[in-house]
């Protein structure tokens, strides 16, 4: 069976989710043959990753990287290609849900009569208009609270619901970094080899994120010697260098480091003593960052507010509160009870490999493919919702 992903450009660097999820399932696939668009620039992807991918067909569609978010003439040629030239069993759309893309998503689909799976590779802002942004004969989404949203949006106005699995985002599990690169990076940034280090890795503008975390970060600094506080982020807008400028006016310079796309943070993450994610608003973002997933893999302790999608984030320090006190507390528990943090640790790696190692989430699309491929026919619309249940799985998708 071939599979065609149909996303954004798949290359390097690898820093957004979306990119992350088809280049993990594709990697990891070994019953289908996983169709990929990308430049022709691009390595291929056994290339770039320590990972046999003899399968993986690598189909230069876009004429360059592009942004965030491909250019209009960019994904106009992805749909001219997927309309004329695709030959594959099965579609699988991988994009946070839009008005247009998910417009050409629906007519392509009515026009080749391919099976479609579609992933939310992230929430979109309001889930009110639902089924304009949903075509696929089956939805995946990647976090419980995302599959009652969307369930909810369709009961409102009194639509069938869509058949609506949930299958979390994966990551890979070889990601060491070694001493060495962990060495650089502390040097390149002024930050001391054997200072404790806790990580940030969220926007500073969308979310409360960014200001909890510097509301955190002098209490940190007094309660932990050395401490260095590291917000390391990604601009969503404009406003995130201005955001950035005046956190580096507001704190203490000898403790905190604010620091905007970086070529590894997993060299930063690697030896931290915790990731901090006080997150209220993922826009943008997965539902479970992968950052934090692979935290978890490095065995790094993850702090992580208790709501939304963050709440199917199993295994780690969850927090119902966005107040510093709580936080901060949280932090010197961990600091000051080994028994605690190496149990926090091991659980989570349990987690991550159990349920979001890259191997077991691909297994599962893999099992979705050859369910609608088997079916030969249109499952959207047919009501009802479920999570993927198999023993492959291993509680790999959610279920309540």
């Amino acid at each position: 069976m071939r599979v065609l992903f149909v996303s954004k450009p798949v290359v390097p660097p690898f820093q957004d989710g979306t990119k992350c999820l088809v280049r993990d399932i594709a990697l990891h696939a070994d019953r289908v043959t996983p169709v990929v668009l990308s430049t022709r620039e691009t390595p291929a992807l056994s290339d770039v990753h320590r990972v046999a991918a003899s399968r993986v067909e690598l189909v230069p569609v876009y004429s360059n990287a592009g942004s965030y978010a491909p250019a209009a003439v960019e994904n106009l040629r992805a749909a001219a290609w997927v309309l004329a030239r695709s030959r594959a069993d099965v579609w699988h759309f991988v994009f946070a849900p839009n008005p247009r893309t998910s417009q050409v998503g629906r007519w392509l689909r009515r026009l080749r009569r391919v099976p479609v799976v579609q992933t939310i590779a992230s929430p979109p802002r309001s889930f009110e208009d639902a089924d304009a942004l949903l075509f696929g004969d089956v939805i995946v989404a990647q976090s419980r609270w995302t599959r009652d949203h969307v369930l909810a949006a369709y009961a409102k106005k009194g639509l069938r619901s869509p058949d609506v699995r949930v299958i979390p985002p994966p990551v890979p599990l070889d990601l060491s970094r070694s001493d060495a690169e962990c060495s650089r990076f502390r040097a390149e940034h002024g930050i001391a080899p054997d200072a404790p280090v806790f990580v940030y890795p969220g926007d500073l503008e969308t979310s409360r994120g960014a200001e909890v975390c510097a509301e955190l970060a002098p209490r940190i600094a007094s309660a932990v010697p050395g401490a260095v506080v590291v917000f390391a982020y990604r601009a969503k807008t404009a406003g995130a260098e201005g955001v950035a400028e005046r956190l580096r006016e507001r704190l203490d310079p000898s403790s905190t480091r604010v620091l905007g796309s970086l070529r590894d943070v997993l060299a930063l993450v690697a030896s931290a003593r915790a990731v901090l994610f006080p997150v209220d608003d993922l826009w943008g973002k997965v539902d479970l960052p992968i950052v934090l997933l692979e935290a978890m893999v490095l065995g790094v302790p993850v702090l992580a507010y208790d709501q939304g999608p963050l709440s199917d984030l199993e295994a780690t320090r969850r927090l119902p509160v966005l107040d510093a006190e709580p936080w901060l507390a949280a932090v010197l528990e961990l600091e000051r009870d080994g028994a605690r943090r190496g149990e926090l640790i091991a659980r989570q790696r349990a987690a991550a490999t159990e349920r979001h190692a890259a191997a077991v989430v691909a297994r599962a699309y893999e099992e979705l493919y050859f369910e609608l491929f088997a079916r030969g026919r249109p499952l959207h619309g047919r009501g009802g919702s479920a999570d993927v249940a198999s023993s492959a799985m291993k509680g790999s998708a959610s279920s309540d």
